[in-house]
């Protein structure tokens, strides 16, 4: 039977009933279509809601290992009116909950690793905090930028004594690489890159922050008590903002 001769059946099985016969065939022919629908109307109308009212990021950084996610509201409030920042019109993430073990022991490990490359692919992360191992599991993957073409001279000669260097000489690979798990050779646990005189090419890309009385004041790097590193990511497009950030911590 074609599709204009079904209509037809079931047109003639319809007339003359009641409108409430009518709802009741339809509903129990019709149901299970029915309900994709709406649920299909449901979440394109949420998708378009979404895209209409997402505020534009006015700056993003992960703070990896800090544990500080029950203060992460607040330091996000603090840095936003420092800098000056609109949140009513505008994003500032700082993600202070993520966690990451440089030995990529888990699948969750890889993925944080995953999702945080795509971030940098994307323009989506101006700064990455993190312990110093951590952080050398990114910087490896040449994710920071040299300092020297970030801070003004002023603050090249403030920060200096706390840079965190890697060695250009020994970087093979351009693309970022999630670290060999199988591999024999230990994790690289970020000591040993606060000395350039051990490296043949020095590049600084981080910078320590011993001690740091803002990220204490938001309960971050406390529970571990490891000394974070601060570097700027090469595909921000929010440099400004990111430098601001660093004087929030430093001042």
């Amino acid at each position: 039977m074609g599709i204009n001769d079904e209509i037809r059946e079931q047109q003639k099985k319809l007339k003359g009933k009641s409108f409430k016969e009518k709802w009741g065939y339809f509903w129990d022919y019709y149901k299970t279509q029915t309900l994709i629908a709406i649920l299909a109307v449901v979440l394109l109308g949420s998708f378009i809601w979404e895209l209409a009212t997402a505020k534009e990021d006015a700056f993003s950084a992960t703070l990896l290992n800090a544990y500080g996610n029950d203060m992460q509201s607040n330091f996000q409030n603090g840095f936003a009116e420092y800098a000056g920042i609109d949140t009513n019109a505008y994003g500032c993430l700082i993600d202070a909950s993520s966690t990451l073990d440089s030995h990529m022991s888990s699948q969750f490990d890889i993925a944080v690793f995953q999702r945080t490359i795509a971030m940098t692919q994307t323009s989506d992360l101006d700064v990455m905090v993190g312990d110093a191992a951590s952080f050398t599991c990114f910087a490896k993957n040449q994710m920071f930028l040299d300092l020297r073409q970030v801070l003004t001279g002023e603050e090249y000669a403030r920060y200096e004594p706390y840079f965190y260097y890697m060695d250009s000489a020994v970087w093979e690979n351009d693309a970022p690489s999630v670290p060999d798990t199988d591999s024999a050779s230990p994790a690289d646990d970020g000591s040993g890159h606060a000395d350039p005189s051990l490296m043949e090419a020095p590049v600084p890309v981080g910078i320590y922050l011993p001690d740091n009385a803002r990220l204490k004041e938001f309960n971050c790097y406390t529970v571990t008590g490891q000394t974070p590193v601060l570097g700027f990511v090469f595909s921000s497009k929010r440099l400004d903002a990111s430098r601001q950030f660093l004087r929030y911590l430093t001042e």
